[in-house]
């Protein structure tokens, strides 16, 4: 992730939906969560939260926020969002924001979210290419 071009739209990974002072937001290509949405900090290269200013965690949280707020209004009817900020893998700050649906559509429902379903498989390109759309067309008028 410190090695990314950050001025691309599309980063291989996911698709930009905002481009921050201190992040950048992109939806995610792999796994099985429609609206799956990451969050990643760009201002320079951190591995825990900690390590950012006051300033710098208030604009990454806001970011995170203002995404996720989006993606619940366009993948209604969402009961929860979960916001994993893990960095085992890849350590560098960054959110994964998964919508969580009705029980019916949930692929865990009641529990917390297997990072399997949020890391194998890919979305719809088509699809996604729309959502990613949609999506910044709310963030763009939230702002």
């Amino acid at each position: 992730m410190c090695t990314n071009d950050w001025q691309a739209d599309d980063i291989g990974w996911g698709l930009l939906l905002h481009r921050g002072k201190v992040a950048h937001s992109y939806l995610w290509r792999s796994g099985q969560v429609r609206g799956y949405a990451v969050v990643i900090f760009t201002a320079r290269h951190v591995a825990e939260p900690t390590e950012m200013s006051e300033r710098e965690a208030a604009a990454f949280w806001r970011d995170a926020l203002a995404v996720g707020r989006t993606v619940e209004d366009h993948y209604q009817p969402v009961l929860k969002m979960n916001y994993l900020l893990l960095g085992n893998a890849v350590p560098h700050a960054h959110w994964h924001l998964a919508p969580r649906r009705e029980a019916t559509q949930d692929p865990a429902p009641g529990g917390p979210m297997p990072f399997a379903l949020l890391d194998h498989g890919r979305q719809d390109e088509a699809l996604l290419q729309r959502d990613a759309a949609a999506l910044r067309r709310l963030l763009r008028g939230a702002a």
